[in-house]
């Protein structure tokens, strides 16, 4: 099943991707990705599924009929609903980092016969730590002159560098600038707000694997993995690289997060 695709959703429509065959996974991208982000670790995965991959609402491809209106983690779960529904395979496998791991938590608690398993990769849900705990990994982004700026900031507080420095020119896709700019001025703000009722994943029992990064454990995105982990009262996995693994090291993520879902 390989193909472009619109569906249609509140206030717009979503652009996805699908490849491969098999059993239905979508992938739930973090900071301003788009469907070509993840599009590495996608192929590396579509022996075994089809793999879908999309753009966000208001980002690249997706089209919403009033851009400037904001969106909150919820309306997100809700678009991947209906990504979800316009396949028409039933229950799906969902990876979601960063955001997309709230995206895709939020999309577990109000949809759970939607999904057959859920890995969720360091989301940064600020609730499961204290306000001391956060208080050391705060980033100050009024400083910052524009969106990039403030994007290239939030990577350095998590251990990842931006920019393709050691790669090879057209390795990975690029973040789009208009995209970096919904991100900050939108996005993230909405994942400040957000707050997950922990209780309403208890049907999914058994089926969530919350996941961190080796080399990311002295970061907040990690410690907010390894909380919600005990909260939820399930082993923390592991994955190779940093908070972008599944972009740097797309080949090694992809095999150990195949063992994740099939396991």
């Amino acid at each position: 099943m390989t193909g472009e695709h619109q569906v249609g959703i509140a206030g717009g429509s979503l652009y996805y991707r699908t490849q491969g065959a098999g059993p239905a996974l979508v992938l739930v991208g973090g900071g301003p990705s788009n469907a070509d982000t993840l599009d590495p670790l996608a192929s590396h995965l579509a022996c075994d599924f089809t793999v879908v991959t999309y753009d966000r609402r208001g980002y690249s491809r997706s089209r919403l009929d009033d851009p400037a209106r904001p969106a909150s983690i919820a309306q997100h779960g809700d678009d991947v609903r209906r990504v979800i529904a316009d396949l028409g395979l039933g229950p799906v496998s969902v990876f979601g980092t960063s955001i997309g791991a709230l995206i895709a938590l939020d999309l577990a608690a109000s949809a759970p016969a939607a999904i057959a398993a859920l890995v969720v990769h360091e989301p940064p849900l600020r609730q499961v730590l204290t306000d001391a705990e956060r208080a050391g990994f705060d980033v100050d982004l009024d400083s910052a002159p524009n969106a990039t700026a403030a994007l290239d900031a939030i990577a350095a507080s998590i251990g990842v560098s931006r920019g393709l420095a050691g790669e090879a020119a057209g390795a990975r896709p690029a973040a789009r600038a208009a995209d970096i700019e919904v991100f900050i001025r939108r996005d993230g703000p909405a994942v400040e707000d957000y707050h997950l009722d922990v209780g309403r994943l208890t049907p999914l029992s058994g089926r969530i694997t919350v996941a961190g990064s080796r080399e990311g454990r002295a970061f907040y995105p990690y410690q907010c993995a390894a909380r919600l982990a005990a909260i939820l009262g399930t082993p923390l996995a592991e994955l190779p690289g940093n908070h972008a693994g599944m972009i740097r090291q797309p080949a090694e993520f992809a095999a150990e997060l195949r063992g994740l879902l099939l396991s």
